[in-house]
Order: structure tokens, then sequence, then C-alpha cells
């Protein structure tokens, strides 16, 4: 009974109407691309070596586009490995440690797989596509956040990704299922807000 009363709780709780304020923190769609610009307009002027420049630039927006398309969790994609990457399917394996190891595959944008080809092939990846750790994409998050005035933390790039789908009619199960999650409710309950841009896409050549 205890446990029947929790999960109807929770479906009100997913299923109540929120207002745009109680959205988590998250990168919109312009903040991706002004990070992205960043990057490719950053001069790296501590290097003394300036052959470095191309690598840092390329190693520090390939991260960036994985969370944005992925909406992955830091941890996992940067224990992502060239075998985890079907370039003939289109699809990226992501092991999922927050659900112990639950293997999540994405269908992925040519324009990802085009840019992850460039990667391995400019600066011979064989193994793993990162050689940092979590606490150093951190890091590199918020360092470029604090570039254009935003507290940014990775996690963000997962938000960001749900909230922009949804916005955009994409299917809650859809958008469940790239994120990882067990149930669409997750989804609806974090991140569903019917803005009146929603509405208004929704009633396109229904009533508008």
């Amino acid at each position: 009974m205890e446990e029947k009363n929790i999960q109807m709780k929770n479906l009100r709780m997913a299923l109540r109407i929120k207002d745009e304020s109680e959205l988590p923190p998250h990168v919109t769609y312009n903040d991706y691309m002004s990070l992205l610009n960043e990057i490719e307009n950053n001069e790296y002027h501590r290097y003394l070596n300036k052959k470095l420049i191309p690598y840092l630039k390329d190693r520090d927006k390939l991260p960036m586009e994985f969370m944005w398309e992925l909406g992955g969790r830091i941890s996992d994609i940067i224990g992502l490995k060239i075998g985890d990457i079907d370039f003939n399917k289109k699809i990226i394996t992501l092991v999922v440690k927050k659900r112990h190891g639950f293997i999540n595959n994405i269908p992925v944008s040519d324009s990802l797989l085009l840019e992850i080809s460039n990667f391995m092939r400019k600066y011979n990846v064989t193994v793993r596509y990162f050689n940092f750790t979590r606490q150093r994409a951190w890091e590199i998050v918020k360092n470029y956040g604090n570039k254009l005035g935003m507290d940014l933390h990775p996690h963000m790039f997962r938000h960001g990704l749900a909230i922009y789908l949804l916005q955009h009619g994409v299917s809650d199960k859809i958008i469940a299922r790239r994120l990882g999650h067990s149930n669409a409710l997750t989804t609806i309950k974090y991140y569903m807000v019917i803005t009146p841009e929603v509405e208004r896409e929704a009633l396109k050549g229904i009533l508008l």
C-alpha cells in the first residue's frame, strides 16, 4: 500500500505543470554554441609551444559535443574508448556507471561522427579519447563558462539537452532512452515545462 502511494505521488509530481523557474540549471543551445565559439577563439597564451594549441582546442571541444548530443554524464563520456563507437551503424555505446554498467546505445549525427573521426586521425587515438579525469573535465567546462560570465558544470549539458528536445516536440520516451532513464516519468518530472513557445509549436497548423 505504501509503495502504491509513493508511485501515485511521483506520478502527480511528474504530471504537474511547472513554471520555467523550476527547471534545473542548464545549458541552452545558444550557450552551447557560444562555448564552442569561445574554444575556437581561445589563444591559449600561457602555452609556449604553439603546436599544442590545435590539439588543446579539439580536446576541449569534443567532450562538450559529446555531452550536448549524447546527454551523458561526464564520468561515462570521458571513459569512452575506440570500440565504443560504431561508425557503420552510427551508434555510440555509453556504459552508465550510475546504473551499474547499464549499456546505452545512442544513435548520433554524421557531424559528430566526423568530428570524432578527425580527432582520431589527427591525434592517433588508439584506446581512449580523453586522458583526463572527471575533475579536470569539470575545470575545463567551468573555465570556459567563466570566460562567458556563466557558472557552468558538466551536468548542465545533460539537463540542457533534455529541455531542448522536449521544447522541440521530441517524445519524452525517446529522451528518456537517450538519457538512460529507466522510466519516462523521470524525464517529465524534471524537465517538462509548457512555455508559450512549446504551446505555439504544438498547436501549429491546428489552431494558430
